[in-house]
């Protein structure tokens, strides 16, 4: 049969929560029971016209759609977008220091317009590390200097224990030149054979709001020069 409220309400009827939420109910029993063919609009009643195309963000790539998100940002190349992390502002390469940032150019915000959400966060970097032989006091040995890089969501000052838990990278500071060019002959590969160098972070989302996806680095080393890079989005509003 069709659907018929609980309450109706007429001119000077009290307008209680409790009967609106009585017909919210049994409108979705209604809705779960099955919708008989007499409630059902037999006209065209969604055109085209109705329907938004996507809002396309440039300059990260990503864009905003009816279900959610998608998209990304990546170098393109060696020569394009490649990107630097250095110790000079993450503590000047002192081992006491935990401080973190943002690693330029790999960070974007993603608007999430529906409360629980899913959100899958992709990365990979490629990097190489060093060589560095300066003598600044106060900083990790030589041979023991380290380079942490990996993945955040919001803020950078919230990240407190990734030390712990980012696999690191070692200066190279074998194969130094002196005369000219002055520079390492060959510097450390950050490409493969120590642990991973991409993930994917799943990420639930229970309220709307803007959100900080992107690299961060800690370094101890002075020149880190992430050469291939890349980070994607998908949210999937539920």
């Amino acid at each position: 049969m069709a659907f018929t409220p609980p309450t109706t309400f007429a001119d000077g009827t009290v307008l209680t929560s409790a009967n609106l939420e009585g017909n919210y109910q049994a409108l979705r029993v209604y809705l779960h029971n099955g919708i008989v063919t007499g409630d059902i609009q037999n006209t065209q009643w969604i055109q085209t016209r109705h329907i938004q195309p996507p809002r396309q963000d440039p300059f990260t790539g990503v864009q905003h759609g009816v279900s959610g998100h998608q998209g990304g940002q990546w170098a393109g190349g060696t020569n394009i977008r490649m990107t630097f992390a250095t110790k000079y502002t993450t503590g000047g390469g002192k081992p006491a220091s935990t401080a973190f940032q943002r690693l330029p150019q790999t960070s974007f915000q993603i608007e999430c317009r529906q409360p629980n959400s899913i959100v899958l966060y992709h990365y990979w970097y490629e990097a190489e590390i060093g060589p560095d032989q300066s003598t600044d006091a106060g900083q990790a040995a030589v041979t023991d200097r380290l380079v942490w890089i990996g993945p955040h969501v919001g803020k950078v000052s919230l990240i407190t224990d990734a030390l712990a838990s980012l696999q690191e990278a070692q200066n190279f500071q074998d194969s130094w030149q002196a005369t000219y060019p002055i520079g390492a002959i060959r510097s450390m590969p950050y490409t493969g054979g120590y642990a991973s160098r991409d993930g994917t972070l799943t990420d639930f989302k229970t309220g709307v709001g803007t959100y900080t996806y992107g690299l961060v680095y800690h370094s101890q080393v002075d020149r880190v020069a992430v050469v291939n890079w890349g980070v994607s989005i998908e949210v999937y509003y539920l």
